[in-house]
């Protein structure tokens, strides 16, 4: 237990370091500006692959979002954005799995005693239904706009969620808030301004698809109550 105690603690380490990291030393707008201007051609890529670091620093998902709304526009914001919010996720589950699934595993498989009996014996549960419902999981959380985008990532990878239902789930759950916040960056500063309107529209429209998608999902899962014993089974119980 030794070596997967010291693996998480180096995940939490490093976690809260990239915190301390995306509170002082993250560049401001005009940096990251002249930054995109000097890179030319290869704007796109570094768009892409400076999301997918900041989201390892636990920069804020939403204002990288912004950011590529501003400075390429609805459409092109958009896919950078996501892309690299996607790559982001995937590397922070990946290292998530790598340092802290087995500890966790092994605290959840254990016996304990009063409350902390109780509480492990819950989060098992919890972590077997992300076995089994990740895909909703991930979109219930990702849909939350006080749940840290960086975090939670590292969090699922902790978990016994398959990276196929995470990886499905990160996108749809969001996909409405990268437009929206592209969107909005685009018609308050970008070169090809979209009516707001017609921003908000789509990104309501976006969402309402994924809840529906979801409420389904879970409709679908709910175990549903075994039939009662038959009327001969209950004849012959009352002959016998």
């Amino acid at each position: 237990m030794r070596r997967p105690a010291v693996r998480f603690a180096l995940l939490v380490a490093g976690a809260a370091a990239a915190a301390v990291a995306a509170a002082f030393l993250v560049p401001d707008r005009d940096g990251l500006a002249a930054a995109f201007v000097s890179a030319g051609e290869l704007n796109p890529v570094l768009a892409v692959v400076a999301t997918w670091v900041l989201i390892l620093a636990m920069v804020p998902r939403t204002a990288l979002a912004f950011v590529c709304g501003l400075l390429f526009g609805l459409g092109p914001g958009v896919g950078y954005a996501l892309a690299g919010a996607l790559l982001g996720a995937s590397t922070a589950f990946a290292v998530g799995r790598f340092l802290g699934r087995e500890f966790v595993d092994g605290v959840l498989s254990r016996e304990h005693s009063g409350w902390r009996g109780a509480l492990a014996a819950r989060m098992a549960r919890l972590d077997r239904w992300l076995g089994h419902n990740g895909i909703i999981g991930v979109v219930a959380v990702r849909f939350l706009p006080i749940a840290p985008y960086g975090m939670v990532s590292y969090a699922f990878g902790t978990s016994a969620t398959r990276y196929r239902d995470f990886l499905f789930g990160s996108a749809a759950g969001v996909l409405p808030s990268t437009l929206g916040y592209a969107a909005l960056g685009a018609a308050v500063f970008g070169p090809s301004a979209a009516p707001m309107s017609i921003a908000i529209l789509s990104g309501l429209g976006l969402l309402s698809l994924v809840v529906t998608i979801v409420l389904h999902r879970v409709r679908k899962n709910e175990p549903h109550p075994s039939p009662g014993p038959s009327r001969p089974d209950n004849l012959n119980m009352v002959r016998r």
